[in-house]
């Protein structure tokens, strides 16, 4: 019997979409105009990534068939891949242009609000992806950053 995170990447395979891990990613996106990658969560702790394997496809026949290419990935790939882009809420989609952060959806959202927020991300402008939020003190303060 396989379990929900083998299950929920086989559908993800069955859609054609491609798998990524960290170590891959800055070449498939350097080589892709507009790339969403699909980070994933425990579907037993987090069901509605499940939703995302329905919802992006259905959102992507809104577009023309080649202006997003899709990848996903995995669970250890996704948490690494969120930590690095500063991901703190699954599931969430990534989006990358020529390889630079143009931004995220995380969670889920109603369904003119995603089609329309997919269309967004084709003309935001690339930028720096955010941080996670840490608190920067130096050793001779009691006080954060000024």
């Amino acid at each position: 019997m396989s379990n929900p995170q083998d299950n929920l990447l086989q559908r993800l395979a069955d859609t054609g979409y491609q798998a990524v891990d960290a170590a891959r990613l800055d070449s498939l996106a350097s080589a892709t105009p507009n790339l969403i990658v699909m980070l994933n969560a425990d579907p037993v702790k987090y069901p509605e990534v499940l939703d995302n394997v329905v919802i992006v496809p259905e959102v992507l026949r809104e577009f023309p068939a080649d202006t997003f290419h899709v990848a996903y990935a995995d669970l250890p790939a996704s948490q690494a891949i969120a930590k690095r882009f500063g991901i703190l809420k699954f599931p969430a989609l990534l989006f990358l242009r020529q390889g630079e952060y143009v931004g995220i959806i995380a969670g889920l959202q109603d369904w003119p609000d995603i089609v329309h927020s997919f269309a967004d991300k084709l003309t935001a402008p690339t930028r720096r992806p955010p941080s996670v939020g840490i608190a920067v003190t130096s050793a001779s303060s009691e006080k954060g950053c000024a």
